[in-house]
């Protein structure tokens, strides 16, 4: 994309006005002339106005703000109108993306146009009433598009057809490709992303619906996977009965929605809901074993239906919920770093503080829940080990894989809780590989905040992973 497009448009419009200034000096002087001539000339004056009237009247062509002449001779008297409104008005583009089925284009009042393949489509009224033919939505949008991609007017006028598309032009979809970047930063028009911050706008609806509840986003309804790849209008994405569904369909395909929706919840106020809900399930799931062992109830409310809180649950939930954050991690980035080392330190130091014999001192005095010794219930010496671990277990390396993802800096406020976790499990004869590991993780933390202070860099105030300081959230 050459950069002096713009540039070459001014000037155009720069010519156009001298041009036009250069005309205006002509006529005031032959006006002036002509006041001495009297009445002959003056009928002249008029019908040689009336020919040129006539003259452009038949020639149905219009210069469009891009520089492009079009001719609108193929147009019926309703496309010709809706052609004149867009060609020679302004509309503002909110932003634009590129999808899998072409490129989308949100507009300040509301219409958002997609330029696809095989067609444009307008979610405006007049498209909706009458779409077998272009709306001045689209008639304008591809003016503007194809102004970027030529450096000069062209010497012809260009015809339109009626679905708004120059005949003697390069198919606009042709030229985008590859180009809508460079194009948005001519037009000073925001780029939208698909993934920008490592999740799908599928991901990103579900991440806001289930920041209002207390399910996380993996375990939201599944049924709800719409896509862009498919237009929808407005009256298309009701779900009859199904408010949720509804919802979910418009924020996946009205940008509108979808825009109010990351201003209520902004990425970082959804990654700090999500770490503080991980780590309340890891406390609750902990609570919960607690109560089983001691009285052999099981909870009214468990965490993961499908599981329950006998030894092997719990420790498979566990390893989950590491993994899920981990994972989040580099999703969110660079979001909620310090919720996510909290929910890890704080789950770590839970699971050290139970290197024990959960069923001592139970009110039923059982000895065993399905036979098994002492070490096999005990989460510590499942989740962590010991010096007699096997090499497998030892690989695992419960949290500290997790936290190997969080940036170091970020580290540094769990640092004397890490250093603490340290000294109780060196007394626990936990295996070496994991207290070299862990040891390895406060010396690089401890390094990268001397290295930032000394760099004379602020360490971010509690919550700044948290986009606009969302620390404190309305639950």
């Amino acid at each position: 994309m050459p950069d002096t497009v713009l540039p070459a448009r001014a000037a155009r419009a720069g010519r156009s006005d001298t041009s036009n200034d250069s005309d205006r000096g002509e006529d005031d002087s032959s006006s002036e002339e002509s006041s001495t001539d009297g009445e002959e000339e003056d009928e002249d004056d008029d019908e040689e106005s009336s020919d040129v009237e006539q003259s452009e009247s038949n020639s149905a062509s219009v210069l469009a703000t891009s520089g492009i002449t079009y001719d609108l001779s193929q147009l019926d008297s309703e496309s010709e109108a809706r052609a004149i409104v867009g060609l020679t008005g302004h509309f503002d583009v909110v932003n634009c993306r590129s999808t899998p089925a072409g490129y989308d284009f949100q507009l300040s009042d509301r219409p958002q146009v997609h330029i696809g393949a095989d067609s444009s489509t307008c979610t405006c009224a007049v498209f909706q009433d009458r779409p077998d033919g272009a709306c001045q939505h689209i008639f304008w949008l591809v003016d503007q598009l194809h102004g970027c991609f030529l450096p000069t007017p062209l010497s012809t006028e260009v015809s339109l057809t009626p679905d708004g598309r120059p005949d003697r032009l390069p198919r606009i979809e042709d030229l985008l490709k590859g180009n809508l970047i460079s194009v948005a930063t001519q037009l000073k028009w925001q780029y939208l992303r698909e993934e920008e911050d490592g999740m799908t706008r599928t991901e990103k609806v579900r991440d806001i619906f289930s920041a209002f509840n207390r399910t996380l986003p993996e375990d939201t309804r599944r049924d709800l996977t719409e896509t862009t790849e498919q237009a929808r209008t407005a009256e298309e994405c009701v779900v009859q009965g199904d408010f949720e569904a509804t919802m979910f369909r418009l924020a996946m395909h009205d940008d509108g929605v979808f825009n109010s929706l990351c201003k209520a919840m902004p990425a970082g106020a959804c990654a700090a809901i999500y770490f503080d809900k991980v780590q309340e399930q890891s406390r609750r799931l902990l609570n919960d074993f607690d109560q089983y062992c001691a009285t052999g109830e099981l909870p009214a409310d468990p965490v993961s239906p499908g599981l329950g809180v006998e030894v092997n649950d719990v420790v498979t939930q566990l390893q989950r919920s590491v993994s899920r954050i981990e994972v989040n991690i580099a999703a969110r980035a660079p979001h909620g770093s310090e919720g996510a080392a909290e929910a890890l330190v704080s789950l770590l130091e839970s699971v050290v503080a139970r290197n024990n014999d959960p069923l001592e001192g139970n009110r039923l005095g059982r000895q065993s829940f399905h036979g098994e010794d002492e070490d096999q219930r005990n989460l510590y010496h499942l989740l962590i080990g010991s010096v007699e671990t096997d090499s497998e277990t030892d690989a695992r390396h419960f949290v500290l894989h997790a936290l190997d993802a969080l940036p170091p800096v970020d580290l540094h406020q769990c640092a004397n809780r890490l250093r603490d976790i340290l000294r109780k499990i060196e007394v626990n004869r936990a295996p070496k590989p994991y207290l070299l590991h862990l040891g390895s993780l406060i010396r690089t933390a401890e390094s990268a905040a001397a290295a930032a202070m000394g760099s004379g860099q602020k360490r971010p105030a509690a919550g700044n992973g948290n986009s606009a300081g969302y620390s404190k959230r309305t639950r």
